[in-house]
């Protein structure tokens, strides 16, 4: 593991915007995914990591392709064709129930958004699709899956979507490199994950020498271990980080003994404690790390302020929903998580709505740390950040009003 590690990216053509109108469901067999990955670059890009030290991200130029969306995808635990089989499912499944669907919706600005992976983290946008929140501010909003950070970016460049909901570190990184994309709302300004262990390692200092998985280096992941790390005075150098993939992939890999700890959330954290593996930190104790969050691209924003204002109105009643309403948020998560225990839901239930904020409006000081984490620490995180929708909402007294003060 010593020495200069790369990525393996392999790159391929995806035609997402030949989707005109599409509507999503959770219940078409789509497969788990995980929207905390950093942005995997275009084909003129690479991540790469210099030993086992801090991740660095080197930084480039950005081109978008408007004909067409290349994606990145990395996949060390599925053959690629699997992969952009899934995709292609996704995109004809949804394309055909949006033709049965025509002339049946609502009127109102068509707003397609996607969200980046299946987990308690996009609860607020799965109640705001569920009960029309957005709609009512003018929005008639569909949503689609698209796994991963880079995809979602993409097809956000591509015109294809009118927003994203996947981590922030994914718009950073582009925006960094050029993209003209931008937040304009953050429903998790700390990382909601957790560092669990094997049964045998029941205190951090034990980690010395050990293997953590993570899904892969940039990402949310990565720095989520770092900052475990840094917390417990540690040296990057006295742990290993091995890219393992997914959610399933990193669980399977501590349950084999492959890796001595890993990187979770719920539902999964549940189903490992059961399992009789340990919980050694709350990555959101140690500090602000920008997570879930709202992307557009700046042109729309300039062009489609109203929409937007909208989605975000819609958003903000759909945590207020979640915060207040635990049954009707837990009869959700089932449909879109499709787990049936019941302990596991109210599990993620519990660890997710007590993270919600009334107004999603994002910390500054997590951006700056992700940008501390790709090595341009320099940048104002203000350049990354559009929060005038947020106070527009706020001055209005929208938030107050839904919450009765």
């Amino acid at each position: 593991m010593n020495g200069r590690r790369k990525w393996t990216l392999a790159g391929i053509q995806q035609n997402i915007p030949l989707f005109e109108r599409l509507t999503s469901s959770s219940l078409l067999g789509e497969k788990r995914g995980e929207g905390d990955q950093g942005f995997h670059r275009p084909l003129t890009l690479t991540l790469s990591r210099e030993g086992r030290g801090h991740s660095r991200s080197q930084v480039g130029s950005f081109t978008a392709d408007h004909e067409s969306t290349n994606a990145l995808l990395a996949s060390p635990i599925s053959p690629l064709g699997s992969r952009l089989a899934l995709v292609v499912l996704i995109i004809f499944s949804l394309f055909f129930a949006g033709l049965a669907r025509v002339g049946s919706a609502a009127e109102g600005t068509r707003f397609l958004a996607s969200y980046g992976g299946t987990a308690g983290y996009q609860l607020p946008l799965w109640v705001n699709k569920e009960f029309g929140f957005s709609k009512k501010y003018g929005v008639d909003l569909e949503i689609i899956l698209i796994q991963a950070g880079s995809p979602n970016i993409q097809a956000l460049l591509g015109g294809s979507l009118q927003l994203t909901q996947t981590a922030a570190s994914s718009a950073v990184i582009g925006a960094v490199r050029g993209a003209p994309v931008v937040i304009v709302a953050t429903l998790e300004n700390k990382l909601p994950m957790q560092l669990i262990s094997r049964p045998e390692i029941k205190e951090p200092q034990q980690l010395r020498g050990k293997t953590i998985g993570i899904n892969r280096f940039g990402g949310s992941n990565d720095a989520a271990v770092l900052m475990a790390i840094k917390a417990w005075k540690m040296d990057p150098k006295d742990i290993t980080m091995l890219q393992t993939g997914g959610t399933a992939a990193r669980m399977a890999a501590l349950l084999s003994n492959k890796v001595s700890a890993t990187v979770q959330s719920y539902p999964e954290i549940y189903q490992a404690r059961k399992l009789g593996m340990n919980v050694l930190a709350d990555i959101g104790d140690f500090g602000f790390y920008t997570n879930t969050s709202n992307i557009v691209t700046r042109a729309y924003l300039q062009q489609n302020r109203a929409a937007v204002k909208g989605f975000i109105k819609g958003q903000i009643e759909g945590m207020h929903y979640v915060k207040t309403n635990k049954e009707g948020s837990l009869k959700i998560l089932r449909k879109y998580l499709q787990v049936t225990d019941a302990e596991a839901i109210e599990g993620t239930y519990e660890f997710f709505s007590k993270r919600l904020l009334r107004s999603p409006r994002t910390e500054p000081e997590g951006i700056k740390n992700i940008l501390v984490s790709l090595d341009a620490g320099d940048k104002n995180p203000a350049d990354f950040i559009d929060m005038s929708l947020i106070d527009e909402i706020e001055r209005e007294g929208f938030v107050k009003k839904l919450y009765g003060s």
